[in-house]
């Protein structure tokens, strides 16, 4: 089977979420909706 395209491990995918954290408060409770992450205490939507 051959992939195409942008495709990451789940094992990339799980070491990203637990490096997210917020630039400006640095909470680390980071969300995931609408194709964005973003932080849950300040709102501030992350890359």
């Amino acid at each position: 089977m051959v992939y195409a395209g942008n495709v990451r491990s789940l094992e990339t995918v799980k070491r990203e979420d637990l490096i997210r954290q917020c630039p400006d408060c640095g909470n680390k409770d980071i969300e995931y909706s609408n194709e964005e992450f973003y932080c849950r205490k300040c709102g501030l939507v992350l890359d």
